[in-house]
């Protein structure tokens, strides 16, 4: 049965009408955050011929992107909140809750490359990563991330990296220099994904890697022979193609382990995803906001304190009984 919008086919119920012979299935719409919905890929890579370019996520031109100081003194107060906003408020519900949501476990595997290749998580910048499957602990990916840079036309930060996908044949050759990286310096920070987020992986990389390319795909490019963007969503198999593999790769020279996985490895742009206002809801509500001192809610809105912005009243009154209180507390 085909229908004209996308639908939550595992909560069909079907009626049979005997004498008016027919069969009726109903079903509810589908929605991006419904169960069974819109499971499509969220990051598409539109190819029109040889030319190939992300849907859903902005170019970037890394060579000229200014390289965060990690060491300024006052990176953790805005870059933390900055990369936790990427949450919506059903994802924050989400997490409370200890519930499985793909885009959800991205995002929080993508605050914690950002935070710790910053260095605010970790003390030193980490900036080897490996991502790797909850269920069966098998390494499938290995993020080197060379350094993190702004985004000034967007306002936000971007990871300057590469991506090494880890296949059987590949680890044939490489095998004993993974062993000594892997050993070496603590080793990769660990990335798990769970539930079904390697395939959501599969499907970002090829965005993050298109997004920021300066190579041209060849004529045998295996995007445009297999027509079709990621390459595969399996675990341990490669999703991109290998047009981009060894170029562009000054980066890996920064590290001494990493300069023998060159030849392998893609350049990509790795950043946070933000949630959309239009789709659900982002922040909190400003109309949850209560009073500091009375606990009740704006009437009609409530007022910050002028100092320190921190704290709201719903009047001069309930601001003057609480300045005991918040005055030691009070500053900008």
């Amino acid at each position: 049965v085909r229908y004209p919008f996308p639908i939550i086919g595992s909560q069909h119920k079907a009626r049979l009408a005997r004498t008016s012979l027919y069969i009726e299935v109903i079903v509810p719409v589908s929605g991006p955050f419904k169960a069974d919905g819109m499971k499509m890929n969220p990051f598409p890579v539109i190819l029109r011929g040889h030319v190939a370019g992300p849907w859903s996520i902005h170019h970037v031109n890394l060579t000229r992107m200014p390289v965060l100081d990690v060491k300024a003194k006052d990176l953790h107060s805005w870059l933390n909140p900055h990369v936790g906003s990427m949450l919506s408020t059903r994802e924050r519900s989400l997490r409370k809750k200890h519930q499985n949501d793909d885009l959800m476990n991205l995002k929080d595997a993508l605050i914690k490359i950002l935070l710790c290749a910053s260095g605010i998580q970790t003390g030193p910048p980490r900036r080897l990563f490996a991502l790797y499957d909850d269920a069966t602990n098998n390494c499938d990916t290995l993020l080197f991330i060379s350094d993190v840079r702004y985004d000034l036309h967007s306002h936000t930060v971007v990871c300057d990296g590469y991506v090494l996908p880890l296949q059987h044949d590949l680890m044939q050759k490489i095998e004993r220099d993974f062993n000594k990286l892997v050993t070496s310096h603590g080793g990769p920070i660990r990335i798990p994904a769970y539930g079904d987020t390697m395939r959501a992986w599969k499907q970002l990389l090829p965005a993050f890697v298109e997004r920021c390319r300066s190579w041209h795909h060849r004529d045998d490019c295996e995007y445009v022979l297999q027509e079709r963007i990621p390459l595969t969503e399996e675990m341990e198999q490669d999703p991109l193609c290998s047009c981009g593999r060894g170029k562009d790769i000054e980066g890996m020279n920064k590290e001494v382990p990493w300069k023998k996985f060159a030849p392998y490895v893609t350049r990509l742009a790795l950043s946070p995803l933000f949630a959309v206002s239009y789709l659900e809801s982002v922040g909190r509500d400003p109309a949850a906001h209560k009073c500091s001192m009375c606990r009740v809610k704006g009437k009609p809105k409530l007022m910050a304190c002028k100092a320190c912005k921190k704290v709201r009243y719903c009047s001069a009154a309930c601001q003057k009984k609480d300045w005991k209180a918040h005055r030691p507390k009070c500053t900008p």
